[in-house]
């Protein structure tokens, strides 16, 4: 049954090929193509990235892999006699060659009950706990000849000047304490994307990690479409604006404390479980595993969370353009065409932020108290967009007031948008660093892929696609402001150093 499926698409896709319409699609994207490749942002983008040599060769690079030699070579010498002591144990000689005892399955089962554990009983420290454990863990496997140390230099030089940006914003911040507790936030999400760079060296360990990444959305998934059956979420109008709203059903927020933040999580890994479940050997645990794919995308739905419906179809967009543009004309016309069967629900969301925008009716409240809290910001950045006001909600209670402009709802506790959130924080050396940072990685995924293996071209133009959708998330949310979407989009940031690494791996064997 699976095999005459596969055939039958095959032929779907084979007519599509050979039809007049795709020829003549074809004939005019040919000129456009020729031109893009001649532009000059194309051409810079494409070439090699002198900046991040010269910083390999600099000296900063250099005391940084000597502290690092110092801290394994300590850690070694302290674990030393414990290791001769535990050579004798039989509980180690029966864990050793374990499938479950080994780090990757514990580094990827702690990171799927991070994100499966409810609000509820959630706390943060157990993340930064976890993240420096699995720290010392490394180094100490480095220490021991068990693994090849990475040297933060890998990070990028970008993430240098972020890293400095955020720890020089505590000098001016306006609540220090908060802006400590946010930066060890950050410092957290940095240990995990180190962690994860440096460890996932090959795909078999790449793929254990995806594996828990995949149970951990379909859990999360079930667990938002409980809510909704079992009436577990209610309307909220801190969430939604019943007049603009009427008929929309209570947002699910499944885990994540907030429909938005759920909404966010599932832009950042559903692309990287497409990849995951589309490359399985077993065509039949594939297409499993790509059913079980749309529980998540009906727990987006009722998320209706209007910016990741948007973020998600932009980074399907790019998925299937870096995957195969050919299908692009396709995709469009399906989505055209589904249009017409979109529940009433989700139309009513969709055309809610537009009312008031063209037609001099309401306004819906979200999108209102946005465009009055963007001009008080804009003048917070005026003020303060050089050295920031410090990191946290806290600092931005102390000044957004003074600047607050008719129209905006009370008690903000940020400015709703990723890039103006990192300007009026800590400046704009962490923006411009941040977009560097940002913009480099999706460049580097994107050039890495041409000739890279089977295996790992999927999960490449996964993690180009999730960063790109969510992009337009971070112009109308602060998606950092619930710290476990912070340390999802960082764990997703080392899971694209490490494929990018294992490419690259993979072209210097051929």
């Amino acid at each position: 049954m699976f095999l005459q499926n596969s055939v039958i698409l095959s032929s779907i896709y084979r007519c599509w090929l050979d039809s007049r319409f795709f020829a003549l699609l074809e004939l005019i994207w040919t000129p456009l193509r020729n031109a893009y490749n001649d532009l000059f942002i194309v051409k810079l983008l494409r070439k090699p990235d002198t900046v991040q040599q010269a910083y390999s060769h600099s000296a900063l690079a250099q005391v940084l892999r000597f502290i690092c030699n110092i801290v394994v070579k300590l850690i070694a010498a302290i674990a030393k006699p414990f290791k001769n002591a535990a050579g004798t144990s039989l509980i180690v000689k029966l864990c050793s060659g374990s499938k479950i005892l080994n780090f990757e399955f514990i580094l990827g089962a702690f990171i799927c009950a991070m994100f499966i554990a409810p609000h509820e009983i959630w706390n943060n420290g157990y993340a930064l706990i976890g993240s420096f454990g699995f720290l010392l863990l490394y180094f100490i496997m480095v220490g021991l000849g068990k693994r090849e140390l990475m040297y933060p230099e890998k990070l990028g030089f970008p993430f240098v000047l972020f890293f400095l940006s955020l720890v020089l914003s505590l000098l001016f911040s306006h609540a220090t304490s908060d802006s400590m507790r946010v930066l060890l936030f950050f410092i957290c999400s940095f240990v995990f994307m180190y962690v994860i760079a440096s460890d996932i060296s090959d795909i078999k360990r790449l793929e254990k990690l995806m594996a828990f990444l995949y149970i951990a959305l379909i859990l999360m998934s079930l667990y938002a479409i409980a809510q909704r059956v079992f009436n577990l979420v209610y309307v909220n109008a801190s969430y939604t604006d019943l007049k603009a709203n009427v008929g929309v059903p209570a947002r699910v927020t499944s885990t994540l404390d907030n429909p938005n933040n759920y909404a966010e999580f599932i832009i950042l890994f559903l692309p990287l479980c497409a990849a995951f479940a589309g490359t399985r050997k077993n065509f039949a645990l594939s297409t499993l595993l790509c059913i079980g794919l749309a529980f998540p995308a009906l727990g987006l739905v009722m998320t209706y969370s209007r910016s990741g419906w948007i973020s998600i179809v932009l980074a399907v967009f790019v998925y299937v353009w870096l995957r195969n543009k050919k299908l692009i004309p396709a995709l469009i016309i399906l989505g055209l065409l589904a249009i017409p069967f979109l529940p009433a629900s989700v139309m009513t969301r969709i055309t809610s932020l537009t009312n008031g925008l063209f037609n001099g009716g309401h306004m819906d409240l979200s999108s209102a108290h946005r465009l009055a809290l963007w001009q008080g910001v804009l003048y917070i950045m005026r003020d303060f967009s050089v050295v920031g006001i410090g990191l946290g909600p806290d600092s931005f209670a102390v000044i957004y007031p003074d600047y607050a402009q008719p129209g905006a709802i009370g008690g903000a506790f940020h400015t709703q948008t990723l890039y103006f959130e990192l300007i009026v924080e800590a400046g704009l050396l962490c923006f411009i660093s941040f977009m560097w940072m940002a913009l480099r990685n999706i460049k580097n995924l994107i050039i890495v892929r041409r000739g890279s293996g089977a295996a790992i071209k999927p999960v490449l133009i996964a993690c180009a696609a999730a960063f790109t959708g969510i992009a337009f998330s971070c112009c109308v949310e602060y998606i950092w402001f619930y710290p476990r979407d912070m340390f999802a989009y960082f764990i997703l940031f080392g899971i694209s150093i490490a494929a990018i690494n294992i490419a690259q791996k993979e072209k210097n064997r051929l």
